[in-house]
Order: structure tokens, then C-alpha cells, then sequence
């Protein structure tokens, strides 16, 4: 009984270190929900309220898309038009100065005055796809943080429903150590299996298939991109037996997986919160920074998670495949939806 009192109140104190130290650079709501343990309710609330705001806002501002898209395509279209008319007019002209038919000085004046309504009409299109493109970027970025913050919200909940379970005789403060002590457990089963093998089946499956992974880079010569979205119809969903609504969520600032583990005694949530490390001049990997079963934390520094963990690379991804001949290497950076790579 001593050595499982000791045991609950070690979990306490590892429980406050990894919630404050560990993840100490995140901000907002992302930080409350870490370090709210002690009321667990109060953090799904936020979470929820976070989430009513988003889609608020991302409510908003479609009217405002349509109406950019609507304008875009109209004008587009006249572009189009003017194009198709300047293409046979200058063809009949030429046709006409060659047989002497038309004075050539009306013929080159009504081209060149032609030439620079399609200049201003381009330029003005051009800017209207700008402004088109900015708030399209804007609602991406909403539906990106909406789509995270209900991750967070199901791990939130996840804990409410565990701390919901405690026992009624047993006496605060070891309440929310004791669920932690059951975690512990829950974790100490999944983590060689169900968690091992799924980082290594998905890298596995992105090594065999890294050329149709990522994609040449509109915005960068000699680069790849991996999108998000590729990355989670490849290794994502429920896919990997004993995993359900698998997902990688890549942010500028963070890396997050979720989903869902069974075991034999039962289905556990599933967060993590992490960063893309350089693992050698071609490679990389996921270095998780924070990681928390049923909302409850784990310490990802504890040696036995760092040693299965990262034996073998987590979400390992090796470009040395894509390198042109006499590559050095690559970059890689995070941002809001994919991970980009260029060669050096």
C-alpha cells in the first residue's frame, strides 16, 4: 500500500513538470489546455467556446470568398473574351496590311491601343486574384486552427471522462493521481505495440512510396512539398489495425497526431504534440515534445519512451531518393499545412 502511495504521488509531480516545462513555448489555448489539470471542465469549456468563435468566423468571411471568386471568374471571363477578339482582329490586320487594304498607321494605333487595355485589364485581374488569394489563405488558416482545436476539445473531454470516474471515497489530492497511475498503465501496454508499430508501419509505407508522397514545389526550384492532406491519406484514418481516425495535423510552430488505440481493456484518446527534427543531411524525423492518453500527460522524456520511441526514427523521412545527382542534401521548414524540403 506504501509503495503504491508513493508511486501516485511521484506521478503528481511528474504530471506538474511535464505540463509546465516541456511545453513551455506554447501560447493561448494550446497552453491552457496543458497545464489545466486541475480543472479539466474549465478547459473543455474554452475549447468549445474557441471552437464556436472559429466557425464564426470562418461563417463571416464566406460570403466575402464568394463574392471574391464571383468577382474573379466575371472578370476572368472578359479577360478571356478580349484575349480570343485581339487574337483575330490582330490576325485580320496583319492579313489587311499585308494586301494594303487599311492605312497602316490606323492599324497599328488600334493595336497598340488594344495592347494596353489588355495590359490595365491583366493588371487589374492580377490584383484581384491577390486579394482572392489572401482571403482564401485566411480561411485555410481558420479551418486549419478550427480543425485542431477539436482535437484538443476530444482529448479535453477524454479527461473529464476519466476524472468523472474517480472513485468517490477517494480523498482529493489523489484522485487525479490515481487516474494518472492508470494511464500510466494503459500506456505502458500500448506504447511497444500499437504505438511502435504504427509510427514504424507508417514510415515504412512513406519510404516505399516517397516519390508520389511529396510533390515538386510551386514555390521553391529544386523543392518538395508533403501536404498535409497526402500525408494523412497515405497513414491516416483507420488504416493500421487497432488504430481508429488516425491524424497529423502540421502547423508552422508544432506537429499533432491524433486518434484513437484499443487494447484488450479498452479504447484511449490519443495526442501528441511535437516537432520535424533533422535526423542527418537528407533525413528527419517527428521528435514529440508532449503526449497525453485520455488528456492525461505522459513524460515523453521517461527513458523507456525515449529509447523505443526513437530507436528507429519516428515518422522517419528519408529524401535521399529525390536528390539530382551530387545532392548535398536538403532544408526542410514547417508550415501552416505541409512540410517543405529543397535540395541543397
Amino acid at each position: 500500500m506504501a509503495r503504491r502511495l508513493w508511486t501516485l504521488i511521484a506521478i503528481m509531480v511528474v504530471t506538474a513538470g511535464a505540463t509546465t516545462s516541456a511545453l513551455a513555448h506554447l501560447t493561448g489555448v494550446f497552453a491552457y489546455f496543458v497545464q489545466d489539470i486541475g480543472e479539466p471542465t474549465a478547459t473543455t469549456r474554452l475549447l468549445r467556446q474557441q471552437l464556436d468563435n472559429s466557425a464564426e468566423r470562418i461563417a463571416e468571411i464566406r460570403p466575402e470568398i464568394e463574392a471574391a471568386r464571383a468577382a474573379y471568374s466575371a472578370q476572368a471571363e472578359s479577360v478571356v473574351r478580349r484575349l480570343r477578339f485581339y487574337d483575330v482582329y490582330a490576325g485580320s490586320a496583319v492579313g489587311a496590311l499585308w494586301t494594303g487594304a487599311q492605312n497602316p498607321i490606323d492599324v497599328l494605333a488600334s493595336i497598340e491601343l488594344l495592347e494596353k487595355r489588355l495590359d490595365d485589364d491583366l493588371l487589374a485581374l492580377t490584383r484581384l486574384e491577390e486579394a482572392y488569394s489572401d482571403i482564401q489563405f485566411k480561411e485555410q488558416t481558420l479551418t486549419r486552427y478550427d480543425d485542431l482545436l477539436k482535437a484538443y476539445e476530444q482529448s479535453a473531454a477524454a479527461r473529464d471522462e476519466r476524472l468523472g470516474e474517480i472513485p468517490e471515497d477517494m480523498v482529493s489530492p489523489f484522485g487525479e493521481p490515481y487516474v494518472a497511475y492508470e494511464i500510466a498503465e494503459a500506456w505502458e501496454s500500448l506504447r511497444p505495440t500499437t504505438f511502435i508499430s504504427y509510427f514504424d508501419w507508417a514510415s515504412k509505407r512513406i519510404a516505399e512510396r516517397i516519390a508520389g508522397v511529396v510533390q515538386p514545389a510551386a514555390e521553391a526550384p529544386q523543392g518538395w512539398e508533403l501536404r498535409e492532406e497526402v500525408l494523412n491519406t497515405l497513414v491516416g484514418g483507420d488504416a493500421f489495425p487497432f488504430v481508429e481516425d488516425a491524424r497529423f495535423y502540421i502547423r508552422a510552430d508544432h506537429v499533432n497526431f491524433a486518434g484513437r488505440m484499443q487494447t484488450a481493456i479498452g479504447t484511449y484518446h490519443l495526442l501528441t504534440i511535437g516537432q520535424m527534427e533533422r535526423t542527418g543531411p537528407e533525413s528527419l524525423q517527428y521528435r514529440i515534445e508532449g503526449i497525453f492518453l485520455d488528456g492525461m500527460p505522459i513524460d515523453p522524456n521517461d527513458p523507456d519512451v525515449q529509447r523505443e520511441v526513437y530507436r528507429g526514427n519516428l515518422l522517419a523521412i528519408d529524401l535521399n531518393p529525390l536528390l539530382p545527382e551530387g545532392g548535398r542534401g536538403a532544408t526542410f521548414e514547417q508550415h501552416n499545412g505541409y512540410l517543405l524540403f529543397r535540395s541543397l
